[in-house]
């Protein structure tokens, strides 16, 4: 009976080596750019809930995991539940970290959710064309401030264009919320929602976008 069991060790082992506390993959998703967050923690994968999980949060992901850029910051196991510990909950990062482990948390293994609240990614390699609706303008102070800080950006805007270069666009629910002229927008099920345009109105949308970190 020894014999299997070491087997089993030598396995474990072997797939673990060479990892460390806080490596990132992805899993379960149909490309090599998108899936499910899992994090290493004390020899073993786990997962991340999706409680605040937003696109700042994926821009970690994607970045340590050498992509460009997050398009999505999908949640409720859009990439099917995952197995193993839930490591960490409540995740929010300024999007410089080089992991997911160096951003504000609960702590490790620190959670009450299940593996059905799976935190996942959509990379990219394009960073070209992605903007944050800017409606800081009209804001009040407290909205301000998220704005500012880039927080809670959970809605995704692809903005087609003809005979042009699709724009995608950063926005936050709770902001376009405030604002009647798009609640088409932020009442949408889906977190992202496509709008086609016409050349001509292009200026129109450009009044309202600006580049990350701007």
């Amino acid at each position: 009976m020894a014999l299997p069991w070491l087997l089993w060790m030598w396995l474990l082992l072997t797939g673990t080596q060479g990892v460390e506390d806080g490596d990132m993959r992805l899993a379960n998703g149909d490309t090599a750019y998108e899936g499910r967050v899992e994090i290493f923690y004390r020899g073993q994968w786990g997962t991340v809930c999706d409680n605040l999980w937003d696109l700042t949060d994926a821009r970690v992901v994607c970045r340590a995991l050498g992509f460009e850029n997050a398009t999505k910051a999908l949640g409720r196991a859009a990439f099917g539940p995952g197995t193993g510990p839930v490591m960490l909950d409540e995740v929010q990062c300024t999007g410089t970290e080089p992991s997911l482990a160096n951003c504000s948390s609960l702590g490790w293994l620190k959670s009450n959710c299940g593996h059905e609240r799976d935190a996942g990614v959509v990379c990219s390699n394009v960073t070209r064309g992605v903007y944050t609706l800017d409606l800081s303008s009209e804001l009040a102070v407290a909205l301000e401030q998220i704005f500012d800080s880039q927080r809670g950006c959970d809605l995704s805007i692809r903005v087609k264009v003809k005979e042009e270069e699709d724009l995608s666009l950063c926005a936050h629910t709770l902001i376009l919320s405030t604002n009647p002229e798009a609640q088409a927008l932020w009442k949408e099920p889906d977190s992202t929602v496509t709008m086609e345009l016409d050349a001509e109105c292009v200026p129109v949308v450009r009044d309202f976008i600006r580049l990350p970190g701007e």
